[in-house]
């Protein structure tokens, strides 16, 4: 598994990567809306069970994206980060009181279900504001978050001692989330001495950073919940090792409005 995870990423990364700072900002908010449309579908496979209602979903969050991309202003956008950043926040308190009787209850799904509208939207929106604002900048948010995943994983192989929720995601330690605040601390602080901020902004870009990576954590462990309550392990299989497309952008989309709205702030 780690030899697919490895050999998807070395294909998968410099593509992305490419697109990130090459990409003009419509192409590449056609090209991210593709993905987030596969995600809605994956969300969507693991919430309902009529094709029909799959397909009502994707297209209803597709209609929103257009809405939100031509008629929502600066301040709205402003406005649904931090709305966003709250709800993030607020699924954390939620999943620190996860019990598993939780699961299959329709409160729990029509939750996820209506979640889903909201965190792959605003999610998606969040990434073409920050291309908006920089490309490297939002070269720099995959590299964060992929340098966060990267840490935890082998953070979490090496020195996991003690589970972080173990009922949700029995592979996540403790300390691989400590391995993961530790790397993103690093990264960020020598990505602070490239862009050129000075002292004071740099500890502030750090500090951000570091709460990225957080919120990153919690969107892992909530696509973990909405797994779980749909009994399967995987989003999808499209990136062989790596799982669905789903798999791959759930930190990415949790960690973006709260990563934007801080930027503002700088």
């Amino acid at each position: 598994m780690l030899r697919q995870r490895i050999i998807t990423g070395l294909i998968l990364a410099p593509l992305v990567l490419s697109a990130l700072l090459w990409m003009p900002s419509q192409p590449l908010a056609l090209l991210l809306a593709v993905f987030a449309m596969i995600g809605a579908w994956e969300w969507a496979s693991m919430v309902l069970h009529k094709t029909s209602a799959k397909m009502a979903f994707v297209a209803l969050c597709a209609g929103f994206m257009a809405f939100a991309y031509y008629w929502l202003t600066a301040e709205h956008y402003r406005l649904l980060m931090l709305l966003m950043s709250i709800y993030w926040v607020f699924a954390l308190v939620l999943l620190s009181f996860y019990e598993t009787s939780w699961l299959g209850s329709p409160i729990l799904r029509s939750f996820l279900k209506q979640s889903g509208y909201f965190v792959i939207v605003s999610g998606w929106l969040a990434l073409i504001m920050l291309h908006r604002v920089e490309a490297s900048l939002l070269l720099y948010f995959f590299l964060l978050i992929w340098v966060a995943d990267i840490a935890a994983y082998f953070s979490g192989k090496r020195f996991g001692r003690s589970k972080l929720a173990a009922e949700l995601s029995p592979g996540k330690t403790r300390e691989g989330v400590l391995g993961a605040l530790v790397g993103t601390s690093v990264f960020a602080a020598l990505a602070a001495q490239w862009f050129e901020y000075n002292a004071v902004t740099s500890v502030y870009f750090v500090l951000l950073s570091v709460f990225s990576a957080l919120i990153s954590v919690v969107g892992d462990l909530f696509e973990s919940l909405l797994k779980r309550n749909a009994g399967v392990k995987d989003s999808g299989s499209i990136f062989p090792g790596h799982g669905g497309v789903l798999d791959r952008i759930d930190s990415l989309l949790a960690a973006a409005p709260g990563f934007v709205l801080g930027l503002t702030w700088l």
